[in-house]
């Protein structure tokens, strides 16, 4: 019978479960992760960890359920929202990652709601300008780590990442989307509006895919990381 294996990536722990195509629970295992506070309202994390974890679990899954690495028909990672994680052109992860329950930006949040009318903001996104919304860390970014800003060619999410560690693939899962604050609900695209707010550019954000989507496969430098077969399909993801 067919095996299938979940990710994920939690604000306190990273954690894994094997289960097959009945339904039935083969192993489950968890990693503790690190929330971090720096300053006052500050809540981040270290990427590095979650995937250092999720190659650790996967293994030991895989001991504890007794399968082949062959025996795993597909992944799927889950992940809080929206968490940023943002790489720069090379791939490289240029700061700890900015957690959901960041406060940090409050000026900003002041200023994006002075900018941007409310009600269009809720027609377009469904939602309020908030300490979720991703707009103005970007722009809290931008005036206090401004060398950071200047190199983000990427940002996603947590479960983002870790896919995009499997597959060589960047993309965001559209729960991450919706969350972010920066798309537009009706289309499910990215609002060019929105992305202006933030004043990042447009390719910073990769292509949205749904949850279901099959976003890519296991590369070869993935698979010897984690004891998973090359080839093996990874979906996009869900929030948790």
């Amino acid at each position: 019978m067919a095996v299938f294996l979940g990710l994920d990536i939690g604000t306190t722990s990273t954690g894994g479960i094997l289960i097959d195509a009945g339904g039935r629970t083969l192993a489950t295992a968890e990693r503790p992760s690190e929330l971090k506070s720096r300053h006052a309202n500050w809540a981040e994390e270290d990427p590095g960890l979650w995937w250092s974890n999720c190659r650790e679990l996967i293994r030991d899954l895989m001991q504890q359920a007794g399968i082949a690495a062959a025996e795993i028909k597909a992944v799927g990672v889950t992940g809080m929202v929206p968490a940023m994680v943002l790489l720069d052109r090379d791939g490289t992860v240029l700061r700890p990652s900015i957690q959901q329950n960041d406060a940090r930006a409050m000026v900003e949040i002041d200023e994006m709601r002075a900018r941007f009318d409310a009600q269009r903001f809720f027609k377009l996104t469904g939602g309020s300008i908030n300490q979720q919304v991703v707009a103005p860390k970007f722009r809290w970014l931008e005036k206090h780590e401004p060398d950071v800003f200047r190199k983000i060619a990427t940002a996603f999410g947590s479960y983002d990442y870790i896919a995009w560690r499997l597959t060589g693939i960047r993309s965001i899962e559209h729960n991450w989307a919706l969350e972010s604050g920066l798309m537009d609900f009706a289309s499910g695209a990215f609002d060019p509006a929105l992305v202006k707010e933030a004043g990042i550019a447009p390719d910073v954000l990769p292509p949205i895919h749904a949850s279901h989507e099959i976003l890519g496969r296991v590369t070869a430098e993935a698979a010897q990381a984690t004891g998973l077969a090359a080839g093996t399909p990874v979906v996009a993801g869900c929030a948790d």
